[in-house]
């Protein structure tokens, strides 16, 4: 019956020791991360969560990469096109950085990574500002 119920609810735990091909470094330091995070809950994510999680790692890796640019060039850079040559421009890499924040907010929801998706699916716990710490003026 537990094995019945494993398949409906996405399988067994995810292995985490099998990368998703489609991971850069980058992705890949995020999908060990959550991997060691939740190391004390094998069951949180399940083989049929894979691809989501494999989303996020993806979606952290573009956002990382688009974020580094901006450090190192800054938000405005010279322009290539020839009617914006010679002045500043918004930095392409803003519009990267800002696709790829929205999508790794859509995911974060979906896997339960942000406070707010823990309340609203159940596991939140008691250090939590949504849970109930009375010893949390802020609560």
């Amino acid at each position: 019956m537990a094995a019945a119920r494993d398949a409906e609810v996405g399988g067994l735990g995810l292995d985490w020791t099998t990368e998703p091909s489609i991971l850069d470094a980058s992705g890949l330091a995020e999908w060990y991360r959550l991997a060691e995070v939740y190391a004390s809950q094998p069951a949180r994510f399940r083989e049929g969560d894979r691809a989501a999680v494999a989303a996020y790692c993806s979606w952290w890796s573009a956002f990382a990469v688009s974020a580094a640019d901006v450090r190192d060039r800054g938000p405005v850079v010279e322009g290539r096109s020839d009617h914006d040559r010679g002045r500043l421009v918004k930095n392409p890499a803003t519009v990267a950085m800002r696709e790829a924040s929205q999508q790794l907010r859509y995911w974060a929801r979906e896997l339960g990574l942000t406070v707010d998706a823990r309340v609203r699916i159940g596991l939140a716990d008691q250090s939590e500002p949504d849970g109930d710490n009375i010893d949390n003026p802020f609560a």
